[in-house]
């Protein structure tokens, strides 16, 4: 099987010839430690310059060699929103606008919103949304003709990229008091989610990932009952649209995800990540639940396990996934968020070297 057809047949919970495996993002810091390489701007905010900036040529040889290196099947990318900086900060942190009016401070470690675009009720109704021409495509197209990965393209959804617009606070007053404009608003912006998942298909995407952190650790941000109206119901739409043309959708969600399983069952998404198991998610309880209907990725610790585990404590964690849940069909390996830099290098080689060595043994 090449990466494409082993990522399929993963996601519709058939038999694989080895587990595939890949991640959301390969921090920089890493990606110079395998190649031993300098790579530009290492220190700075890694996922702000993966979802805004164009990789150059020796950036995207870099990244190609790193996940080539550590077997991975698929490759994670986003529809490129261009920041504009608009001003520093007293600190010297450059101060941003992006496509959709929020104002941000980047640093390092953080990105922080200081002004959204939704103020007041009455921008619910008048707030526009970017043109599908606004988001540039040029990374996308890196990864579809210069690579041979199945490539996932993220677009934010849902509940967590709505309240990003109005703040948490803001976002829980209007659900109750201004119900009616927020769910139009919510119709809007999932329109304009599949106009852009629709895009991306037609610039050679082969999946799309949902990003929707709808959870705390112990449970969804708000009830089951409202979650479904203000986010799942539009949601499941989308899927079946994506669906028709002909393309799987994995929805990312951070949190506990125990409560909200049987709704996600029901938008008929194809994967789900990221099975975070601090945050209370047993995945061979789920995977005894769903089945062949929902593929499961993710679900390996970066709190605990990978930056302070030895190289043996991974190996064991991904000798027990492979041995519990990858012979049941429907299993992408890979953390439950991303290849930080505070993880060391030998945990991370020793993590992806392991989903093969135990797929051999076990499959």
């Amino acid at each position: 099987m090449n990466h494409k057809e082993r990522m399929l047949a993963a996601l519709k919970c058939q038999p694989v010839d080895r587990i595939p495996h890949g991640e959301q993002m390969l921090h920089d810091i890493l990606i110079q430690k395998i190649l031993k390489v300098k790579m530009p701007k290492a220190e700075e905010n890694a996922l702000v310059r993966w979802m805004t900036e164009e990789l150059s040529d020796f950036q995207f040889d870099c990244h190609k060699k790193a996940r080539e290196f550590l077997g991975f099947d698929f490759i994670h990318v986003f529809p490129r929103e261009p920041w504009i900086k608009i001003d520093e900060s007293k600190e010297g942190y450059p101060i941003y606008r992006d496509i959709w009016g929020m104002e941000a401070i980047s640093t390092p470690f953080t990105y922080e919103i200081l002004k959204k675009p939704v103020e007041k009720p009455g921008d619910l109704k008048t707030h526009q949304f970017p043109t599908i021409d606004e988001f540039k495509y040029d990374n996308l197209h890196k990864w579809v003709q210069k690579s041979d990965f199945f490539v996932v393209v993220q677009i934010e959804t849902g509940f967590f990229k709505i309240n990003q617009f109005m703040g948490f606070n803001n976002y829980m007053f209007y659900l109750y008091e201004h119900r009616k404009e927020l769910l139009d608003f919510t119709a809007r912006f999932f329109d304009h989610v599949f106009n852009l998942a629709k895009k991306v298909i037609q610039e050679g995407a082969d999946c799309i990932w949902l990003s929707n952190d709808f959870a705390y650790n112990t449970g969804p941000f708000m009830s089951p009952k409202d979650l479904w109206e203000m986010d799942f119901s539009f949601m499941k739409d989308v899927v079946r649209k994506i669906h028709d043309l002909g393309k799987p959708v994995v929805l990312h969600g951070c949190g506990n995800q125990n409560y909200t399983l049987d709704m996600l069952l029901d938008c008929e998404i194809d994967g789900l990540h990221s099975l975070q198991p601090t945050a209370g998610n047993d995945i061979c309880q789920i995977k005894e639940k769903c089945g062949d209907r929902l593929c499961l990725i993710g679900n390996i610790d970066i709190s605990e396990l990978l930056p302070f585990g030895s190289p043996y404590d991974v190996d064991q964690a991904i000798q027990d996934l492979v041995e519990k849940v990858g012979k049941k069909n429907g299993l992408v390996i890979a953390t439950c968020n991303l290849l930080d830099m505070d993880i060391p290098i030998e945990n991370a080689i020793t993590m992806h070297f392991a989903v093969d060595k135990y797929s051999a043994r076990y499959l």
